[in-house]
């Protein structure tokens, strides 16, 4: 019986994982924080480190991409928060 490890699909990590977290944290962060300057700064900030330190300079579009996806999910949760009132 074999394990599953990140290691086996680094591209699954990077397709399905990665933005889905980064659209979740995104979208509850912009319901308790409401700033989404701030939370796109700190997505970008996080991914461009991440770029530098566990990846490599390839990985440099996915921070742009990944900065997209937590976009989408701020302005979901403004629509939310708007919609509520």
């Amino acid at each position: 019986m074999s394990t599953f490890s990140i290691n086996d699909n680094p591209f699954g990590m990077i397709l399905i994982i990665l933005p889905l977290l980064t659209f979740i944290i995104s979208l509850l962060s912009q319901l308790l924080v409401k700033k989404k300057i701030i939370i796109l700064s700190v997505v970008f900030i996080g991914y461009l480190i991440a770029t530098f330190t566990i990846f490599n300079s390839s990985f440099l579009i996915w921070c742009f991409v990944y900065t997209g996806i937590s976009l989408v999910g701020t302005l979901i949760a403004d629509y939310l928060l708007q919609m509520r009132w």
